[in-house]
C-alpha cells in the first residue's frame, strides 16, 4: 500500500493555510508516496499557471497524485466544468475525485469521468448510504458504475459499529479505490456528538495515533490485504494548530507506514 497525506490537515473552511507548493514539500519530506488536494488547492478554476506549479511540486518530491475533490451540483450546468475538472485530474496522473451528493450524482459524476479513466470516490461515513459495509455494497449494486468505488475508513466504521475481521471487506472486493484514516475513540463522556442512519448518539474525541487502544488497526489492514487492496492509504486528520503541523505529519507517516509498508 502507498500511503498519501490529504489537504484536509492545511484547509480552513475554503481556505488553504499553506501555499499548495509547501504542502507538497511537506508530504516529500516525511516520506508520503502521494496527495489528496482539495478543492482549496485544487479546483475548476485552478489556473494553467497554478497546474504548472503542482505538477511540479509533484515530481520535486516524488509524489502521485491519489484524488482530488469537487464542489458543486452536477445539475446539468456544472456538467462541463465537471468533464474538464476529471481531465485535469487525468493529466496530473490522479486516480479519482471525491464527490458528494445523492446517489443520482454519484452516478452521473461516474458516467462524466469515465472517458478520462477518472473513478469517482465516495468515503464510508456514518449517517448515510455507505455507514456500514452492508450498506455499501448494496450502494454500488444499486449505482451500477464501473469506476465508482468506496475509500473505507476506521473511525467510523468504528462509530458505525461495524465489527472488525480479517474478511470484513469481502463484500467490497474490487471496489475499494482508496482508503482514509483518522484516529478517535467512542466514549460517552466525549465532547463530539454525530448520529447514526438509525438516529443513535455516538459521541467520540479525537486522540492520537499511538494513544489510540481502540481502533484495530491491525485487523482493519490485515482485511485491506485479504481483499487484494494495494491502493492508496490516505492521512485524513484535521487541521491541527500550525505550530503542531509538522509534528502531526511526521507522527502519522510513522504509525501508518508500520501497516502500509509490510
Amino acid at each position: 500500500m502507498k500511503l498519501s497525506l490529504s489537504g484536509r490537515l492545511v484547509e480552513s473552511g475554503t481556505e488553504t493555510v499553506i501555499p499548495v507548493g509547501d504542502f507538497l514539500d511537506l508530504a516529500g519530506r516525511y516520506g508520503y508516496e502521494a496527495v489528496d488536494l482539495r478543492a482549496s488547492q485544487l479546483n475548476p478554476q485552478t489556473s494553467g499557471q497554478e497546474l504548472d506549479a503542482i505538477q511540479s511540486g509533484l515530481e520535486r518530491n516524488g509524489l502521485a497524485l491519489f484524488e482530488g475533490a469537487y464542489r458543486g451540483e452536477l445539475d446539468g450546468a456544472d456538467d462541463e466544468a465537471f468533464s474538464a475538472f476529471a481531465a485535469v485530474i487525468a493529466e496530473l496522473g490522479g486516480e479519482g475525485i471525491r464527490v458528494g451528493g445523492a446517489l443520482p450524482v454519484l452516478k452521473k459524476a461516474a458516467q462524466l469521468a469515465a472517458p478520462h479513466g477518472v473513478g469517482i470516490l465516495y468515503q464510508m461515513h456514518t449517517g448515510g448510504p455507505f455507514e456500514t459495509i452492508t450498506a455499501a455494497a448494496a450502494t454500488i449494486a444499486e449505482i451500477d458504475e464501473p469506476n465508482f468505488g468506496v475509500m473505507p475508513e476506521p473511525a467510523n466504521l468504528v462509530m458505525g459499529r461495524e465489527a472488525f475481521t480479517e474478511n470484513m471487506f469481502e463484500p467490497l472486493r474490487g471496489r475499494l479505490l482508496g482508503v482514509h484514516v483518522q484516529t478517535l475513540v467512542v466514549s460517552p463522556d466525549a465532547a463530539n456528538a454525530l448520529k447514526l442512519a438509525d438516529g443513535t448518539e455516538i459521541r467520540y474525541d479525537r486522540v492520537a495515533y499511538h494513544e489510540n487502544r481502540q481502533t484495530d488497526f491491525a485487523t482493519f489492514f490485515a482485511a485491506l490485504r485479504n481483499v487484494g487492496f494495494d491502493g492508496y492509504v490516505n492521512e485524513l486528520e484535521p487541521r491541527p494548530p500550525i505550530e503542531e503541523l509538522e509534528e502531526t505529519v511526521r507522527q502519522a507517516a510513522e504509525f501508518l507506514g508500520q501497516f502500509t509498508r509490510v
